[in-house]
């Protein structure tokens, strides 16, 4: 039972006296909601009046649940007896109660119900909107708006930024076409939309940003000069001096020849001068000289990898020339990168205006304000009119302003509240016979809503902003500390109090580092454990090459995702059997809604764990509406053959991908049309596609997909295959049509727009629990609690930026409180330092957040808190949540070690005498002959293999081993290394030459054959005049079309099942025919017509057999082009 401490007591009677201001820090399970509840009660106890209170905070659960809480408080004393009012009316204001004052305090319930509209408990949304509303032409709102839920306002946006993507194509030669021809050549249209998308989600910095700057090219030029770019170095003439002001091009074949003399090293050099010099433009060319100076990742060479000592002793004066052109380059690159960013930004933000015009426009058609809106124009009303008048025309001013949740309020929201309270302590606003006071409660360390705007040093910066007003003005004002938890018992708070201990965790927790986390219970010895489980470890097969087609963020059978989830769903399983904790006092916490969360999902289900669904759902990204989505695509447009080969795939036709191969790789026409001509299930099929045709044509969109699913049988089939979990997004799909079809036309190619255009969402209420295991992140659970909570997803590191392309550049020298600028950067090693620096200053400020959300997940539990989590096979990263638990623990002298029968043993801090427990790991450990339940194996509902697992993939040479004759078998010794030189040769010159232009094509191979220094001179000559002579000649030109491509990788099945795995020479592709030909240089080739030897014939019809799967509607062509002879030999 919890017994608050006199000291709390004391500190409570502080915090909520009517008669002066006051600033609650409060830790976690503190009580900050019954703090504010007693504070408005005293209020009211206190003669204010009900309609000039305000209480804001930040979700409207929270306002639902403090409205409730002071009702049910008011209801409950009018009426309880005077013998026990009177006691509770004495602990609130800490001294015994007139008569007089226990008829007030029964009279208060009344007076609340009787205020016009009630208690004013609102989020700072609803109360903006209210102010909006009353003052429309002051606030120049449109009368009479609505507010945008956030899926209208995405799909808003999304109608926008397409229209000045027309824009851009229609006008070419205006500032938004030219600022989308600058992004299209470098970024994809889709990448494009996001950045834009991204930058007008700060429309109000945006806006400051251009009146500050005066648009989008002062603010790029700012951004130059930050970036220390003199006037007029722009990105194109930087970039184009790479060349011309580097080494004269006539230099590069003498430089060369020079490297082509020294190792290996030095011939890289000679080959990347090669290629520039034989490069056919300049982008080519500018690429090709950099490769001369630079690695691969656009970095410097080393002094080990540029010129080598030999080459330097040999030819300094080529050594001298091109340090010096390194050490031009070097100073020249970070100008180039930094002239990219510039220009990239700029045409961002010519686009990001445009996009926030048109998205204004928009919004003003149609009488709709977003909830930025809210914000911003009860900021600017606020700003230019007496908000005194405004709100003493509204309902008669107000006294006491309450905040909640102050640590996620934005410095946005901070100014509004600054405008309610401004006139509280100066002039006429400081009534001498009214105290108007300030209360605001929040906790720094459970500030995590970073992505919505909330700063957690504003929470320090407003504190002493209205101490010092307080001070000034004489006033009172307390500044309370509240630190004994009501929720969570001893052991679970002494493990916080560890783990926030060292510094490494500390760090960013508070605005003032010189306060530490300090815990107590107002529970006192009541039992508690905190368990840190050994890491599940990965398997080698993990580390393997997943199938090509596995989803990318699929958790495999037996990986370490799915053996913590099961881990974690045994222990849950047998501690609701052992009657130690129901289900619904169990939380499971994950960070992101990944396979980890719905491996769990799974695994719970599977042991007939009692569990809620997913707290949140994107309801486009369920496989079963995707499925549907595919089939209306199908529907829309019947030449889309991809989408019918996904709907015929879903659970409304049951089709697998050996049904479609019998049917779709070697029609003539459409998908539809042959399956029609198909085998049987194929047939059943278009029967099944050509009713559901019929009856999309006649319904609206709603009806025809609350059809399929219900008498079309659409339902039943996907919980057959995905379970009742598809029920809730099949539920929340046909909700989302109906409301299409309410408000738009309905067409089922509309209703696919509309559905794509923006992501809907279930969020399901699991504030309070159904009798049922909750899995949900984090940021859902703030504000929750369990008696067992299971921090399940511990091995990641902070999420810096949340996927960002944009960072924030501070304008120093504008002044502070100056907009910033949004930056698109580019690769991290290419930053500037001023980037560099505001880059390291997200990551911290995302570290630290990530940080404070580990005190909210540790801090929901109430009795027993579970750390587990998995290995990856590769390094943690820094931070890591389960390292900074392990390295909190692993000393503290509570802690008990337990060996569990693992590579680790598990670390148990266990106080208050709790009842002793085995876990799932003890028990396995101690009584290894008694296994607890097992989930139903893997395999059970899977498909059965169809086939052998393949070997390794056998070289095409090898087909024909088992008859004595390998294709292309050499002696060894120097005269086959000889011919193995010879042949390198050979092959690299025939794939190289022609894409040189023939001008210059023996220049080049000169500059190749050089290479090859093992072989005479006299050998190199010839095989540089074999090259030519092959390329020049008309009789190979089908061999060497522009369109023909060297050295072609090529990987397949036979028919026969055996796996291939080759490199084609030669690889020429027209309207007619496929030519697979092979290079063969022998020195005593076949004599024309005589039989090709079976080993080259094996090789290229497994060539030819594996392409003609590719290209079934066109003959495949095999060839072997004798270099010696020469003569190109057509095989079949």
């Amino acid at each position: 039972m919890s017994r608050p401490s006199a000291e709390t007591l004391r500190r409570q009677a502080l915090a909520s006296h009517p008669g002066s201001s006051a600033w609650v820090s409060a830790n976690a399970g503190s009580g900050k909601t019954y703090v504010l509840v007693q504070r408005v009660v005293r209020l009211l106890l206190a003669g204010a009046e009900p309609s000039r209170i305000l209480c804001l905070t930040f979700t409207k659960a929270a306002a639902a649940n403090m409205q409730n809480r002071i009702v049910e408080r008011l209801r409950g004393w009018a009426t309880t007896p005077d013998a026990r009012l009177a006691p509770e009316i004495a602990a609130l204001e800490g001294a015994a109660p007139s008569p007089a004052r226990l008829a007030e305090a029964r009279r208060l319930f009344a007076r609340a119900l009787e205020t016009p509209g009630g208690l004013k408990i609102y989020t700072i949304h609803a109360f903006c909107g209210r102010l909006l509303r009353q003052f429309p032409f002051e606030a120049n709102a449109p009368a009479g708006f609505r507010e945008l839920d956030p899926r209208d306002q995405a799909e808003m946006m999304a109608r926008a930024r397409a229209a000045v993507f027309a824009e851009a194509a229609r006008r070419p030669d205006g500032p938004v076409g030219r600022a989308f021809a600058t992004l299209t050549p470098r970024h994809a249209p889709n990448v494009i939309d996001g950045a834009v998308a991204e930058a007008v989600t700060e429309r109000e910095t945006l806006r400051r940003l251009f009146e500050e700057t005066g648009g989008p090219d002062e603010a790029a030029s700012e951004l130059a000069a930050l970036l220390d770019l003199a006037p007029g170095e722009e990105h194109d003439a930087l970039l184009a001096s790479v060349l011309g002001g580097g080494l004269d091009p006539a230099l590069w074949p003498g430089l060369a020849g020079a490297l082509g003399e020294g190792s290996a090293t030095d011939r890289d050099l000679a080959d990347s001068f090669a290629a520039a010099i034989a490069a056919k433009d300049d982008d080519a060319r500018r690429a090709a000289y950099l490769g001369v100076f630079l690695t691969g990742q656009g970095q410097p060479r080393a002094a080990s990898r540029f010129v080598t000592r030999k080459t330097r002793a040999a030819h300094p004066e080529v050594a001298a020339r091109l340090d010096a052109e390194m050490e031009r380059l070097v100073a020249l690159l970070p100008k180039i990168a930094a002239a990219a960013i510039v220009e990239r930004t700029g045409a961002l933000l010519t686009l990001a205006r445009a996009t926030a015009a048109a998205y204004a426009r928009a919004k003003s058609a149609e009488a709709l304000l977003d909830y930025d809106d809210l914000i911003d124009r009860t900021h600017a009303l606020l700003a230019r009119t007496a908000s005194s008048w405004v709100l003493f025309k509204l309902d008669g001013g107000l006294d006491h302003v309450l905040v909640d949740e102050a640590q996620d309020t934005s410095p946005r929201q901070w100014e509004i509240v600054r405008k309610l309270t401004e006139e509280f302590l100066a002039g006429e606003g400081a009534r001498g016979d009214t105290a108007r006071t300030v209360f605001a409660v929040g906790d720094e360390k459970q500030s995590i809503f970073s992505f919505q705007g909330a700063e957690p040093k504003e929470f320090g910066r407003s504190r002493r902003d209205y101490l010092r007003g307080h001070e000034a003005a004489g006033r009172a004002f307390a500044d309370v500390r509240l630190t004994e938890s009501f929720r969570s018992a001893r052991a679970v708070l002494a493990a916080v109090d560890h783990v926030f201990a060292r510094p490494q965790a500390h760090e960013g927790l508070s605005s003032d580092e010189t306060v530490s986390t300090s815990h107590s219970t107002a529970r006192g010895e009541d039992p508690g454990t905190v368990e840190l489980w050994p890491l599940t470890p990965a398997l080698k097969a993990e580390r393997a090459e997943e199938a090509w087609d596995a989803p990318f963020d699929a958790a495999q059978p037996r990986s370490a995702v799915v053996r913590l989830a099961e881990s974690v769903a045994t222990e849950i399983r047998r501690t609701i059997d052992a009657g130690e904790t129901p289900p619904g006092e169990i939380l499971v916490l994950v960070r992101q809604r990944k396979a980890l969360f719905e491996a769990i999902l799974r695994a719970l289900k599977s042991r007939n764990v009692p569990v809620a669904g997913a707290d949140r759902l994107i309801v486009g990204e369920h496989i079963a509406v995707m499925d549907l989505l595919a089939l209306g695509d199908a529907l829309v447009t019947p030449e889309d053959d991809l989408a019918l080969a996904c709907a015929l795939k879903s659970p409304l036709f049951g089709l697998d991908d050996d049904d479609l191969i019998a049917v779709a790789p070697h029609r003539s026409g459409r998908l539809v049309d042959a399956l029609a001509e198909g085998p049987t299930r194929a047939r059943a099929a278009h029967e099944r596609l050509t009713r559901i045709a019929a009856s999309a044509s006649l319904r609206d969109p709603f009806a025809f997909y609350a059809d399929l699913l219900a008498a079309g049988g659409g339902r039943r089939a996907f919980r057959a295959r995905l379970g009742h979990e598809a029920d809730d997004p099949l539920d929340a799909f046909l909700d989302l049509a109906q409301d299409y079809v309410r408000a738009h036309p309905p067409t089922l190619a509309g209703f696919l727009i509309w559905m794509r255009a923006a992501p809907a969402e279930i969020k399901r209420d699991l504030d309070v629990s159904a009798g049922e295991v909750r899995v949900m992140t984090v940021h859902g659970a703030k504000g929750l609690e369990a008696d067992m909570v299971v921090l399940a997803d511990t091995c990641g590191g902070a999420a810096s930026g949340r996927g960002s392309a944009l960072l924030e550049l501070p304008r120093a020298a504008a002044g502070h409180g100056a907009a910033p600028i949004p930056v698109w950067a580019g690769r991290q090693a290419e930053d500037p330092p001023v980037l560099a620096a505001a880059r390291a200053l997200a990551a911290q400020g995302a570290e630290a957040e990530h940080r404070r959300l580990l005190y909210v997940a540790m801090t929901r539990a109430r009795d027993r808190l579970v750390v587990c989590g998995h290995d990856s096979g590769r390094k943690r990263p820094d931070g890591a949540w389960y390292d900074l638990i392990r390295a909190g623990l692993i000393h503290a002298p509570e802690v008990e070690t337990v060996d569990v029968g693992q590579d680790q043993p598990m670390l148990r801090l266990r106080l208050g005498k709790p009842e002793a427990v085995q876990t799932h790991f003890e028990a396995a450990a101690s009584s290894p002959d008694m296994s607890t339940p097992e989930p139903n194996p893997v395999w059970l509902r899977a498909a059965a293999l169809r086939e052998e697992p393949p070997g390794p993939p056998l070289s095409p040479s090898a087909l024909v081993a088992e008859d004595g004759e390998r294709a292309g078998a050499l002696p060894s010794g120097p005269v086959a290394e000889a011919a193995r030189a010879r042949g390198v040769l050979l092959h690299r010159l025939l794939k190289t030459l022609p894409d040189v232009a023939p001008e210059r094509r023996a220049e080049a191979a000169a500059r190749m054959a050089a290479s090859a220094a093992v072989l005479p001179e006299e050998t190199r000559a010839a095989c540089v005049d074999a090259a030519l002579a092959i390329v020049a000649d008309s009789a190979f030109a089908a061999v060497f079309t522009p369109s023909s491509r060297g050295e072609v990788p090529i990987v397949g099945r036979l028919k026969d099942g055996r796996p291939v795995s080759g490199r084609i020479d030669r690889l020429a592709v027209t309207d007619d025919e496929i030519l697979v030909v092979d290079f063969k240089t022998d020195r005593r080739p076949p004599a024309a017509g005589a039989p090709v030897p079976a080993g080259y014939a094996a090789q290229l019809g497994a060539y030819a057999e594996l392409l003609s799967e590719i290209w079934p509607d066109r003959p495949v062509r095999a060839a072997i082009l004798w270099t010696e002879a020469p003569r190109l030999d057509r095989l079949g």
